[in-house]
């Protein structure tokens, strides 16, 4: 599983407020039925290789489609082969090593 996180930052929407346009990207993973978590800065989700890049473009496309001028979405993908990673395991990986002492 890939873990993917991406900024979608709709340009010229003729407005300082970028709020209704995110959430027309993040419904695109709504309706996928992903596992997702939005952060004031982009969006993470879960997804396999073969799915994500697909998705991160409709999350783009959206922005458009809600009005936006012009687009720029950063796509960042954390693709591990040696062991499943979650979200929350990499969380929990770290919050174990703040723990320790």
């Amino acid at each position: 599983m890939a873990l993917v996180e991406v900024s979608v930052v709709p340009v010229g929407t003729g407005t300082p407020s970028l709020g209704d346009h995110i959430a027309a990207a993040v419904r695109v993973l709504e309706k996928a039925g992903v596992s997702y978590e939005i952060s004031p800065m982009g969006t993470l989700f879960e997804g396999e290789l073969k799915d994500v890049f697909s998705l991160a473009r409709k999350m783009h496309e959206a922005a458009f489609r809600h009005g936006a001028q012009r687009v720029i979405t950063t796509i960042t993908i954390d693709d591990r082969r040696d062991k499943s990673v979650t979200m929350r395991s990499k969380v929990a990986s770290v919050k174990r090593r703040l723990a320790r002492k």
